[in-house]
């Protein structure tokens, strides 16, 4: 298996991969909508940004439900990871000498109540659970410089407290909280399994009520109309000018390589 593949490589499979996604969703009338750096290569770049080495979609939490009964059965090629780490995942199926590792996150959106404190509740809940969702390789990214000590401290605390229990029974109950609690009127959605940054970032719910295909690369996907409103948020008013933190590029790294042990493939 090729595991570092170039970025020509890595973008190709990728494709692939949002192709193969996109025909399932179509099929089942799910809707979805590229995210982060794959909707704005879409809007920017008509396809990939140039540095970009993996792939994020969105969905609401009942299309991704809806995508969890179907896709493993219609897909020959590729499957749904439903619980790594609190992030689904699309990969290969089976991998050869010539295969190139890649995967599609899949970013769920549920409710959120409009009260700032209870904002404030549901996100820290939330990284209470995917701080339990940790494994021994991915837990060591708290030992980030930008992590403060209380946050490191707390952070870990949770991974303990969670370790006597199964990891499918600490990933229902971060669904479970996600979906259930401190959800208000509805008027508000996040990603309610991004990191904490992603996760407060607040957005109207009716920016994923209405949908439109963009070219991409050599294929047409599917994006929220809004995309404008969720691209501001998410990178400012000057998201069309292109800026690369590189410190993305090693968090991504280090993750692709504990996936890759998760999985028992490629590096060890």
């Amino acid at each position: 298996m090729n595991d570092k593949p170039t970025m020509k490589q890595a973008q190709a499979e990728l494709l692939t991969l949002l192709k193969e996604f996109d025909r399932i969703c179509r099929k089942n009338n799910i809707n979805y909508s590229l995210h982060g750096g794959t909707l704005l290569g879409a809007v920017r770049d008509g396809g990939f940004i140039p540095w970009d080495d993996d792939a994020d979609v969105t969905m609401l939490r009942s299309d991704y439900n809806k995508l969890t009964e179907c896709f493993n059965e219609q897909s020959e090629d590729f499957r749904l990871i439903d619980s790594y780490l609190h992030m689904p995942r699309i990969i290969r199926r089976n991998f050869d000498a010539d295969t190139v590792f890649a995967w599609i996150d899949i970013m769920i959106y549920d409710p959120v109540t409009e009260n700032k404190l209870g904002q404030k509740l549901k996100f820290n809940m939330q990284l209470f659970y995917q701080a339990m969702c940790r494994d021994k390789n991915t837990i060591r990214l708290v030992e980030s410089k930008n992590h403060g000590f209380v946050k490191k401290t707390l952070f870990k605390s949770a991974y303990i407290v969670g370790k006597p229990f199964s990891y499918e029974r600490k990933y229902r109950w971060y669904n479970r909280f996600s979906q259930k609690s401190l959800c208000g009127k509805k008027t508000l959605i996040h990603r309610s399994n991004d990191q904490m940054k992603g996760m407060k970032m607040l957005i109207p719910a009716e920016c994923m009520t209405e949908f439109i295909d963009i070219p991409y690369e050599d294929t047409k996907l599917m994006i929220t109309k809004h995309y404008d409103t969720i691209l501001t948020i998410s990178y400012g008013p000057d998201y069309m000018t292109p800026v690369h933190d590189q410190a993305n590029d090693e968090v991504h790294d280090y993750f692709r390589k504990a996936f890759l042990k998760h999985l028992n493939i490629g590096e060890q």
